[in-house]
C-alpha cells in the first residue's frame, strides 16, 4: 500500500482511519510512502509536539496489523537520519513499514538524496529469486547522438573519411564497408570513455551531497546552501536522463511544455512493457516462453517469405499487357548516373527519428557529414550498378512487429503483427534516389485511382469519392454495391520475379530495374522480438514495409489489377455523366463499385485469377461489401463474402455517418473526454496541455473531421472538453478565444477546428481536381454557389451534410474576405 498523506492533521487522521479497510486482508502487507508524520520524537529536529490525532491513527494500524518499521529496525545501515529537508527543519516523513514476517528478508536500507526533490529516496530490498537480466545484444547496437557533438569523435569521422578517400587498392564497396566498421568501434570507444568520465562525476557530486546531508542531520541549517549547490548540479544530470527516457518512451514531443520528473523512467519501462510480446499461440498452443515466443515467429515468416511459384509468363499475358510503357527518352532520363547532388538531397530528407539498422549508423550521423559522406556514396552506388552487386550490409535489415490491434486475444496470432524493415541508412539513401526518380513518372505508370505514395494524390480524394457515391445515389434514387477486398499480407506475397517484369514491361530502365533486383537478390532479415534478434531469414519474396521505395513499388505491381477491372466491359461501375467510379485503390486497400449483380460476380473472377497468376492471396472472410439505395434483392451472404445494408467503415471513416453524424461526434465528444482524463495524472503546465490537445487528441479527430459534416454545435462541444482539460476545471479562467491565439500573442496555441474546418473546405473546393469529383460539385452546387461554378446541368433537390459545410465556408469566407 503506497500512501501520500494529507498535511492538515484532521484529514490525515481520516485519511489513516480509511486506510484500516484496505489492510484486513489474508496477504502480507508492505505499507509505504509520505505519511507526513512522525512516530518518535527521534524522527524530527524541530521542538514542536510530534503526537497528534493522525499519529494514533497511524500507530493503531502498525499494532493491529503486525506492521514495524525497516528504518528502525535496520538502523545499524542507516547513515542518514531524516528524509525530508526543509531550511534547518528536518523529518523523517518516508518510511517502509512491513509486515513482520517480511522483517528477516529485508536488506540494503537507505535513504539517496535526490536533486528534484526536498524529500530523499527511500529503498530497501527483500530477498526473493533474483530475477535474471536481459543482457545488452550488440546486433541492436545504436550510435549516440550526443557524439556527434564531441569534437574529438568529429575529428576521428574525418580521418576515417580520409582513409576512405585515399585508398587506392579496395574498391569503394569494401572500402565502404571498412568504414563503417571503423565507426562503429570508434563510437564504442569514445562513448565509452564519456560514459565513465560522467559516471566518475556524478558519483563524485552524489558522494558529496550524502555527505553534506549527513552533516546536516547533525548541524540542522549549517549545510543548506551548499546542499542547494550540489543538488542544482545533480539536477542538470537528471534532467538529461529523464529527456532521454522520455524520448525513448515516444513522449519527447511534450518534453517542452513538462520539467522532466522520474515518471519518464516509469514511461520508458511502460513503453518497453507495452512493445513486449508476451504470448503467443504456436502449434495450438498458448505460450510464455520467450524461445517458444521467438519460434513461432521464426517459423511463419520463414514461410511467408519463402519462394512460391507463380505463372509469370500466364501472368503477363493476361493483366502486364494492359500495363502503360514510358518512352524511350524518359527511359534514358532515368538511366543517368546517380549524382553527389541526388545522394545530399536524400540524405537531408530522411527523418532523424527513424530507427537505424543492424549497423547502428543514424540518420542524424549521416546528416552531420552530409557534405564528406555524399561522394563517396555516389560512388559506392555507381559502381555497384557496374558490378550488379550491392555491398553486403545493404542486403541485410532488421524486422520489428508492430500491433495492428489492442486486443489481447488476437494479439496471441502472428498474424496480428505488422513486419516493419528497418534498413541500413545507406541503403535507404539509395532507395531515397530510385523512389525520387520512380515518383517523376509514376502518374504516368499509374491511374488516379490509387492514391498511396503518390505525391498531388492524397487518402482523401478516395474517401470524398466513395461518400459523394453514397449521396449522389441517394439524391438520384440508384443503387450501387460497394465491395472492400482484403489482399492477405499483401506487401510480403509480392514475387520478385513478377515485381522484375512489370517494371521490365513499363520500361523504367535499367537504374530502377537491377537497382530493385540487386535490393532483393539474396537479401535477408532478422526478427527482433523482445529485444531478442533471431536467426536470419532469406527474403525470397515481399517488398520491405518501411522502405521509401516499396509503396511506389507496390502500386506499379497491383496497376495491372485495377486496369484489368477498368477494361472490363462485363463491369458496371457508377456513372455521373461522363465520370465513372469502379475502383479506388489505397496500396492494397481496395474499394470496388457495381451497380448490378453481374458485374460483382465480374469482379471477384478477376480478382481470383489475379491471385492465381500473381502470388497474391485474398482473405474472403474479411472481406466486406454493402447494398445501397435501390436494389432487388440484398443477400447477407453473396459469392460467399458477407454483405450488409449499411455503409461500413473505409479508410478510417465511418460511411454509416455519411447522412448524420451526431451519433459519432457525440462518442467522439465522450472518448475524448476519457482520454483527457487519462491525462490528468501528468504535473503539466497549459502550455504543455494545449500541446496534448494539438498532438494527441485533435490529430485523431482531423482525419474523420477533413471528410465527414460536423455541426457548429458539435466543435463548440470539442473546444469544451479541450478547454475543460486545459485549465483543469469546469471553470474557464479567460475567455476561450485567448487559448486559439499564437503563443506570441498571449495564447497557447491550441487548434481551432471551426476555422481549420472552414478553411479546410474551400481549399478542397477550389483545389479539387478529380474528374469525378469536379463533376459532382457541380453539379451539385451550381445554383447554390452561381459565382465560383459555372454548370450546364444540375442535379435536383438540395444539399446537407459536407455539401453544405462547402458552401457556409464560401459564403463565410466571401463576407469577411475577397475571392480576389
Amino acid at each position: 500500500i503506497s500512501v501520500y498523506a494529507p498535511t492538515r492533521t484532521e484529514e490525515r487522521r481520516r485519511f489513516f482511519d480509511g486506510i484500516q479497510q484496505y489492510c484486513n486482508c489474508e496477504r502480507l502487507l508492505i505499507f509505504r510512502g509520505d505519511f507526513n508524520c512522525v512516530c518518535s520524537s527521534n524522527d524530527k529536529t524541530s521542538s514542536t509536539a510530534y503526537s497528534d490525532a493522525s499519529t494514533a491513527s497511524l500507530i493503531s494500524i502498525i499494532n493491529e496489523h503486525g506492521l514495524d518499521d525497516v528504518g528502525e529496525c535496520l538502523r545499524n545501515g542507516r547513515e542518514v537520519q531524516f528524509t525530508h529537508f526543509q531550511g534547518a527543519s528536518h523529518a523523517r516523513l518516508d518510511r517502509l513499514y512491513v509486515s513482520l514476517e517480511l522483517l528477516p528478508l529485508c536488506y540494503e536500507y537507505s535513504v539517496r538524496p535526490v536533486s528534484f526533490s526536498d524529500h530523499c529516496l527511500v529503498s530497501a530490498c527483500i530477498k526473493g529469486n533474483k530475477a535474471k537480466k536481459n543482457s545488452f545484444s550488440w546486433q541492436l547496437w545504436k550510435l549516440n547522438s550526443k557524439l556527434l557533438e564531441d569534437d574529438l569523435f568529429r575529428a576521428q569521422v574525418q580521418t576515417s573519411i580520409e582513409k576512405v578517400e585515399n585508398a587506392q587498392k579496395l574498391e569503394y564497396g569494401a572500402k565502404w564497408e571498412l568504414f563503417k566498421q571503423e565507426i562503429k568501434i570508434k563510437a564504442l570507444e569514445r562513448a565509452s570513455a564519456i560514459q565513465n568520465e560522467e559516471k566518475r562525476n556524478e558519483t563524485l557530486l552524489r558522494y558529496n551531497l550524502q555527505t553534506l546531508i549527513k552533516e546536516e542531520c547533525r548541524m540542522p541549517g549549517a549545510f543548506k546552501d551548499d546542499i542547494c549547490t550540489l543538488k542544482a548540479k545533480l539536477e542538470l544530470i537528471d534532467r538529461e536522463r529523464y529527456r532521454g527516457a522520455l524520448v525513448r518512451a515516444r513522449a519527447g514531443r511534450l518534453i517542452a511544455g513538462e520539467t522532466p520528473t522520474k515518471r519518464a523512467l516509469g514511461l520508458e519501462k511502460r513503453n518497453a512493457r507495452r512493445n513486449e510480446i508476451a504470448e503467443i499461440e504456436y502449434r495450438g498452443v498458448v505460450t510464455r516462453e520467450k524461445e517458444e515466443i521467438e519460434r513461432a515467429f521464426y517459423d511463419y515468416y520463414s514461410t511467408l517469405f519463402a519462394h512460391t511459384s507463380v505463372q509469370t509468363e500466364r501472368f503477363k499475358k493476361e493483366f502486364l499487357s494492359s500495363m502503360p510503357r514510358l518512352d524511350d527518352g524518359t527511359k534514358e532520363v532515368l538511366e543517368e548516373p546517380i549524382t553527389q547532388e541526388e545522394v545530399k538531397i536524400a540524405i537531408e530528407a530522411l527523418n532523424r527519428g527513424k530507427s537505424p539498422g543492424p549497423d547502428g549508423l543514424s540518420a542524424a550521423f549521416y546528416k552531420s557529414f552530409k557534405h564528406e559522406i555524399s561522394p563517396i556514396l555516389s560512388i559506392v552506388f555507381n559502381e555497384a550498378f557496374e558490378l550488379n552487386v550491392l555491398p553486403p550490409t545493404f542486403l541485410s535489415s532488421h524486422t520489428v512487429l508492430i500491433p495492428k490491434t489492442e486486443d489481447e486475444i488476437k494479439l496471441r496470432q502472428v498474424t496480428a503483427y505488422r513486419p516493419i524493415s528497418l534498413t541500413n541508412v545507406d541503403y535507404k539513401v539509395l532507395m531515397k534516389i530510385l523512389a525520387r526518380r520512380l515518383q517523376s513518372v509514376i502518374t504516368e505508370l499509374v491511374g488516379p485511382h490509387q492514391t498511396c505514395g503518390i505525391k498531388g494524390r492524397t487518402i482523401f480524394t478516395n474517401i470524398q469519392k466513395a461518400r459523394s457515391v453514397l449521396e449522389c445515389c441517394d439524391v438520384l434514387n440508384r443503387g450501387v454495391a460497394m465491395l472492400q477486398i482484403d489482399l492477405e499480407k499483401a506487401f510480403d506475397r509480392v514475387p520478385h520475379e513478377v515485381l522484375l517484369s512489370v517494371l521490365d514491361h513499363v520500361n523504367v530502365g535499367s537504374v530502377l530495374r537491377e537497382g530493385v533486383r540487386m535490393a532483393y537478390s539474396g537479401c535477408t532479415t532478422s526478427l527482433v522480438v523482445n529485444k531478442s534478434v533471431g536467426k536470419r531469414i532469406k527474403v525470397e519474396r515481399s517488398v520491405r514495409q518501411g522502405c521509401p521505395l516499396s509503396p511506389l513499388l507496390f502500386c506499379i505491381y497491383i496497376e495491372s489489377f485495377c486496369l484489368s477491372i477498368i477494361r472490363s466491359n462485363s463491369i458496371s461501375g457508377f456513372n455521373l455523366f461522363a465520370s465513372e467510379v469502379r475502383i479506388l485503390a489505397y496500396a492494397d486497400d481496395i474499394a470496388l463499385f457495381c451497380v448490378n449483380q453481374e458485374s460483382i460476380v465480374e469482379v471477384v473472377n478477376i480478382v481470383k485469377r489475379f491471385c492465381a497468376v500473381s502470388g497474391s492471396a485474398v482473405n474472403w472472410d474479411k472481406c466486406l461489401g454493402f447494398w445501397h439505395g435501390h436494389w432487388c434483392s440484398t443477400p447477407s451472404v453473396f459469392l460467399n463474402i458477407k454483405w450488409s445494408t449499411t455503409p461500413v467503415k473505409y479508410l478510417g471513416v465511418p460511411l454509416e455517418n455519411y447522412r448524420d453524424s451526431e451519433p459519432y461526434w457525440r462518442r467522439q465528444a465522450l472518448e475524448l473526454r476519457e482520454k483527457a482524463e487519462n491525462w490528468k495524472g501528468w504535473e503539466l503546465s497549459i502550455f504543455a496541455r494545449a500541446t496534448v490537445c494539438n498532438l494527441f487528441l485533435v490529430s485523431k479527430l482531423w482525419h474523420v473531421l477533413q471528410v465527414l459534416h460536423c455541426s457548429r454545435v458539435n466543435v463548440q462541444k470539442l473546444h469544451r472538453v479541450f478547454a475543460v482539460f486545459i485549465w483543469g476545471s469546469s471553470w474557464e479562467r479567460t475567455s476561450r478565444m485567448n487559448l486559439f491565439r499564437r503563443v506570441r500573442e498571449g495564447g497557447l496555441g491550441l487548434s481551432h477546428l471551426f476555422l481549420r474546418q472552414v478553411v479546410n473546405r474551400f481549399i478542397y473546393l477550389r483545389d479539387v481536381s478529380d474528374p469525378f469529383l469536379r463533376t459532382v460539385y457541380q453539379v451539385r452546387l451550381c445554383r447554390t454557389l452561381p459565382e465560383f461554378i459555372v454548370s450546364s446541368a444540375c442535379v435536383p433537390g438540395g444539399i446537407h451534410g459536407y455539401l453544405k459545410e462547402i458552401v457556409a465556408s464560401c459564403n463565410f469566407l466571401a463576407a469577411r474576405l475577397s475571392f480576389e
